[in-house]
């Protein structure tokens, strides 16, 4: 019962500080809270669900703004192409633009869950999405799945309707708890990455 609590205090979080934000400058911050006060959970040393949230919203504002535009424009950017090159370019051409869409897509889910776990330049950052993306597709296809199933809920108004209570106290904090559950083992393969720290990424990337 606590458990549930405070997944069902985390996704009124989430929401709450998504509008405070006017839904476009609110989502990147409110996600990042959400992940970091997550991991904080799951690692015991929470110092209170309202007010670390809070604190992260703040700290990472601008910051998680910009990491989240930059990851929209990019695959808006790379969508769009892959939607003008099947009838403008050969089949094989096509293929390449919508394999390396999917790929660059799949990066940037990683690019938020790396930015709570690790401090670093955005450019290590990016590094490192790729290394975990790539080197880990089945935590990628879990990744992908709740990212499609949370899409899915929040665009199909027939669940939403049957079932409010479950954007209301469940659905992003759930996914969020089990988003860090499966990346926290990946991510523990990687010492605390700085900006001079990069070269022991690619180490271990490696293994």
């Amino acid at each position: 019962m606590e458990w549930i609590a405070k997944l069902a205090l985390l996704n009124m979080l989430w929401i709450l500080f998504t509008l405070s934000g006017f839904l476009v400058f609110g989502f990147f911050p409110a996600t990042v809270a959400l992940l970091m006060v997550t991991r904080d959970i799951k690692r015991n040393n929470s110092k209170g669900i309202r007010v670390s949230y809070l604190q992260y919203f703040v700290d990472n504002f601008i910051q998680v703004n910009a990491y989240g535009f930059f990851i929209v424009t990019v695959n808006i950017c790379f969508i769009s192409l892959a939607i003008k090159s099947v009838n403008q370019f050969s089949v094989v051409f096509s293929v390449l633009i919508f394999v390396i869409t999917v790929l660059v897509f799949l990066i940037s889910l990683y690019i938020l869950p790396v930015f709570t776990h690790f401090k670093a330049s955005f450019v290590n950052h990016l590094k490192l999405s790729m290394v975990i993306a790539l080197g880990h597709p089945v935590v990628s296809f879990v990744l992908f799945s709740l990212f499609a199933i949370n899409f899915g809920i929040i665009f199909h108004s027939k669940i939403l309707i049957a079932f409010p209570i479950l954007f209301l106290f469940f659905m992003v904090s759930v996914s969020a708890y089990f988003a860090t559950v499966v990346l926290t083992p990946v991510f523990g393969k990687f010492s605390r990455t700085t900006d001079s720290d990069m070269s022991s990424v690619r180490g271990v990337t490696e293994v």
